[in-house]
């Protein structure tokens, strides 16, 4: 008698993953594809819709949608999930994003105040400990805070030591500081990394004037 061949199963679907429709949403942004990129942040926030629809209490779904709100620039948004989430429990991840959030919404005061939440409770190694530094620093040039901002961007570049406009923003404020030596040199920074940044061109030959 013939052996009996099982039935080929069909293989089960794999479980819609929202962080992985966010990464790959980051991936194809940074790659220039904005349109596609958007695609996946919105099927990022339905599946943690249907996430938190199931348990409200899901701290991960509350993260990744306010992230993917985020890059879909809903910021008041991510301000509104943040603060619904973080009734549940906290979580230094979402006051994070909220601070960023904040910030795109004018209001600085806000962003501080969340930014600095984040860092009190994440140490100096947290992943996003550069880029809180960094939007601080932008809230407190708008506040007009220049000896702020200055600190604030100096720990944003010793973190994170790669990003020429970074560099840019910083050797601004020290301008507007009237420091002209250490402008001229955080401008120069900003050029080895970004040599054709018009910006920091101008403001580099502005401040060497005045030395």
């Amino acid at each position: 008698m013939p052996a009996v061949i099982p039935p080929v199963q069909a293989a089960t679907p794999s479980k819609a993953d929202a962080l992985l429709l966010y990464k790959q949403g980051r991936d194809l942004e940074a790659s220039g594809k904005k349109a596609e990129a958007l695609v996946k942040y919105r099927d990022s926030v339905v599946i943690c819709d249907k996430e938190l629809a199931a348990d409200p209490s899901r701290m991960d779904s509350y993260t990744v949608k306010c992230w993917s709100l985020f890059r879909l620039e809903r910021y008041r948004e991510v301000v509104d999930i943040g603060a619904a989430g973080l009734k549940v429990k906290f979580d230094a991840r979402i006051v994070e994003v909220m601070g960023e959030a904040y910030f795109h919404l004018n209001d600085d005061t806000s962003a501080v105040r969340f930014l600095q939440r984040y860092l009190d409770n994440v140490g100096e190694y947290g992943d996003r400990v550069p880029t809180a530094y960094f939007y601080m620093a932008e809230s407190f040039m708008r506040q007009k805070k220049l000896d702020h901002a200055d600190i604030a961007y100096s720990f944003a570049v010793y973190r994170e030591p790669g990003i020429a406009r970074w560099w840019y923003r910083y050797a601004s404020v020290v301008e507007l500081l009237g420091d002209y030596k250490r402008s001229n040199e955080l401008y120069g920074k900003a050029l080895k990394l970004s040599p054709g940044m018009a910006e920091a061109v101008a403001g580099q030959a502005r401040v060497k004037a005045k030395l």
